[in-house]
This record gives C-alpha cells, structure tokens and sequence, in this order.
C-alpha cells in the first residue's frame, strides 16, 4: 500500500510489533525558516525507515530529532519506552587527533558500558570493519571511508534498540557496504529499529519496511512494507479546480491512498492524490465530472520511481546545500 502522511493514518498495515517512535505534525524552524513543516512518522521494533529525498530536504533534521539533539518548534514527538537506548552516526565525522581505540573506549564509558564489555565491543567491531590494524592510529589521518566505520562503530557499541544512520554508506567501499548491510540485518532480526537517511537504491532494498520521502521539509510520500517497495503499481493524478465538497467526494472512492496538496507546485490549489491503479479511469471520470482540471498523470512502481529522490542534486543537477 501507498500512502502518504495523512492524519488518519501513519502506519496503515496491522502489526504486533512494538512502537518506539511516534512523530506527529513535526515542524522545525531555524531563525524564523522552515526546514521540516508538519512531518509525521512512526517507527516500531525489528523494522527499517528510509528517509529519502535530495540533499536539504530535512533528512537530517528528523534524524537529529529522534536522537533528542534538536527539539520540534512544534508538533508532538513520543517515545513508546523509557530508557530506550539509542545509537547515532551523524553525517559528518571529524578526523579527531585522538587513536580510534581511546575514542571508541571513550564513548563506552559514556554510554555506561563497563571496561570488560567495551574492550570486548571495540575489539568485534574494530575486526569485523577491518580496522584492526588501525586502532592504535590517530584519526586525523584517517580516510573519510575509516572515520566513517568509526563513527559507524561508535553508534554501535551498545547494540542499540534505536540505530539513527545518516548516510551510513557514504565513503564505504562496496565490501565494506555489504558487511554493515549484514550486520545491519542482524540488528533488525534482533529487533533493532533502524532509520536512515540514503542516497543508494540497493541500501534501500536490502533494509527498508517504509520509506519517507521529503522535499523542502515536507513529506510527499510514504510507501509502507517491503513488497510495496518492488512492485507496487499505482498512479499518481495532479489536478484542480474542485471545491472541498469535490475534493472529499473524490477521496471517498475506492482504491485512494492517499490525497494531499502538491508541495512543490506555485499553485496551492493543486491537489495530487495516488490511486490503485485498477481504478485510476474511474478516478479521472469522477474528477473531470465534477468539474476538475487533470494536470498531470503519472504511473508510480517500487523503487524504480523513487530513484530520482535518492540523487543528491537538485532538479536543475546543481547541488543543494
């Protein structure tokens, strides 16, 4: 199923897996700015959360959200335990002077980890990585793909219930890739939520149950449970000119997932809605008989659709700070 966020519904699909995280009309603003408006997420145990979207869309900002580093100006953020533990690789990771051992042993200590425990952590996660040899090295002079599995490391040491990864493959090589994707799957079989921002398809495939799309702080999509992710055909019908009355009697017809109005388009008035598409034809009848305007239609289908929201770049292909 498709959707996208409504109030009526964040995770439509039934499931006995525990919530841990309930964002509801989040926003955010930053010197008066706007960089996430009314975003609304759940996450629950054992699952997978892709946040996709090009670069400045708000990826980054839900993530530090969730990890309790920034507040929402408004809007309502639950945590469904206490003293869930959560672990956190942010974007960027500095080349610190310190050795990546007496950093990694550094952060175990202020995670409440004992020393027994953390040599032991260190040491599995430092093999399994592959930097070993390193350990004893300063960071500062460090490749971004071995501060990366050190950042990645750090956010790791507590087997966390909550694992927040913003672009976990960036500066990876491909074994390297394939190695956090398995040990990744292993967390979520022991009933790790992870969420992640990503720019690589098969990252997506590989560890996704929902993904979040954003633009401009918005959510414009939501797909729900993995097989939505690979084949879920449905169409995606831009129009306007109905009234409230038109609009609701257009969201009542079967096989509507979703209906909101279009965030990127100058015209507030501009309303896409995502359909089956079994019944797309009797959704444009239905439009155009009550007197609406079709703008555009577009046939939606798993990832294939969603690509263009993984490139970094803007539409225009400059880079988006």
């Amino acid at each position: 199923m498709i959707l996208q966020s409504t109030d009526r519904s964040i995770l439509p699909e039934e499931t006995d897996l525990p919530t841990l995280i309930t964002l509801t009309r989040g926003s955010k603003l930053y010197g008066g700015r706007p960089v996430l408006n009314e975003v609304s997420m759940l996450v629950r145990s054992g699952t997978g959360t892709a946040l996709i979207g090009r670069n400045g869309s708000g990826k980054s900002t839900i993530l530090s959200i969730l990890a309790g580093l920034l507040r929402l100006s408004s809007g309502e953020l639950t945590y469904g335990r206490e003293g869930l533990t959560i672990g956190y690789a942010p974007e960027a990771f500095p080349g610190l002077k310190l050795p990546a051992d007496d950093y990694l042993h550094l952060m175990g200590r202020l995670a409440g980890l004992s020393q027994a425990v953390t040599e032991s952590q260190v040491s599995e996660l430092l093999n399994i990585f592959k930097l070993e040899a390193a350990r004893s090295r300063p960071m500062a002079g460090f490749s971004k793909g071995m501060l990366q599995k050190v950042n990645l490391i750090q956010s790791l040491l507590i087997r966390p219930q909550l694992l927040l990864l913003d672009e976990p493959m960036s500066g990876l090589d491909l074994p390297a890739q394939h190695t956090l994707i398995e040990l990744l799957l292993e967390l979520k079989s022991e009933g790790t939520a992870l969420v992640f921002s990503v720019h690589e398809p098969q990252t997506v495939e590989a560890l996704a149950d929902a993904v979040y799309v954003l633009q401009d702080g918005q959510m414009i999509r939501t797909i729900q449970g993995a097989g939505n992710l690979r084949t879920a055909p449905a169409v995606y019908i831009v129009f306007n000119g109905l009234s409230q009355a038109g609009q609701q009697a257009v969201k009542s017809l079967p096989g509507i997932l979703s209906m909101q109005p279009v965030p990127e388009s100058a015209d507030s008035a501009y309303i896409g809605i995502t359909v089956e598409q079994s019944v797309s034809d009797s959704c444009l009848q239905q439009i155009l008989a009550a007197g609406g305007s079709v703008i555009s239609v577009e046939r939606l289908g798993g990832l294939s659709d969603l690509v263009k929201w993984m490139d970094p770049k803007d539409p225009n292909g400059s880079a988006r700070e």
